[in-house]
């Protein structure tokens, strides 16, 4: 068939597979919250020690320590209302579950060189990620790399690697960048060189109805 006879044929494409990610910058206030109170977390030993979150996660990383983010002001709102319009958006209105229990996890992840999280999913229906703060040296670090840079990137992968579809979504870190998707979706972080910390707020979103879990 000739090009012009290609040009004359109308056409959709669609993507009936593969999960939607959702990003948003943190709003500032949180972002300051969320820095001072896992500043006074992490720099206190003990405090460390009894909220620390480690064994229930993957990543061989300096510190992972649970949030009380209920005493963050505001927080678990937002957090629930970008959960709720992720799944509007995603799913429709009408398939968005009503009078679902919410549940939210709440925890920071602090990075020095050469730490890393391998290949994980999360237990529960949605997670999120938002990067509170990079080594100062991360960004030169970064435009080192001239062929296909990954240090300290987070990578989403979504299907087996083929000739038709992206199978692999790398994120570049930047201080306020917010992201939300589906807890089963695969991804790792990447170990970097510089000095300093890498730290990250994630969460886990579960949902349930008469005290069973739902599926979305």
């Amino acid at each position: 068939m000739g090009e012009q006879k290609v040009k004359e044929i109308s056409y959709d494409i669609y993507q009936p597979f593969g999960p939607s990610i959702l990003k948003a910058k943190f709003p500032e206030p949180y972002l300051k919250s969320m820095l001072e109170t896992s500043d006074k977390l992490l720099e206190d030993e003990k405090l460390s020690q009894k909220h620390d979150w480690s064994s229930q996660l993957a990543g061989n990383v300096h510190k992972e320590v649970r949030i009380q983010h209920e005493k963050i002001e505001g927080l678990p709102t937002f957090l629930m209302a970008m959960a709720e319009q992720y799944l509007i958006k995603t799913l429709g209105k009408d398939r968005v579950p009503e009078g679902a229990g919410v549940s939210l996890r709440v925890w920071v992840v602090s990075q020095y060189a050469g730490d890393f999280n391998p290949l994980h999913i999360h237990d529960a229906n949605l997670s999120g990620v938002c990067f509170l703060k990079l080594p100062p040296d991360y960004e030169e670090e970064y435009k080192k790399e001239d062929h296909h840079p990954t240090v300290g990137c987070l990578e989403f992968l979504g299907s087996v690697p083929n000739h038709f579809a992206n199978h692999s979504y790398l994120i570049k870190p930047e201080v306020g960048d917010f992201y939300l998707f589906p807890s089963w979706l695969t991804h790792q972080v990447y170990p970097f060189r510089s000095k300093g910390e890498r730290r990250s707020m994630s969460f886990n979103v579960h949902l349930s109805k008469g005290g069973k879990g739902i599926d979305v």
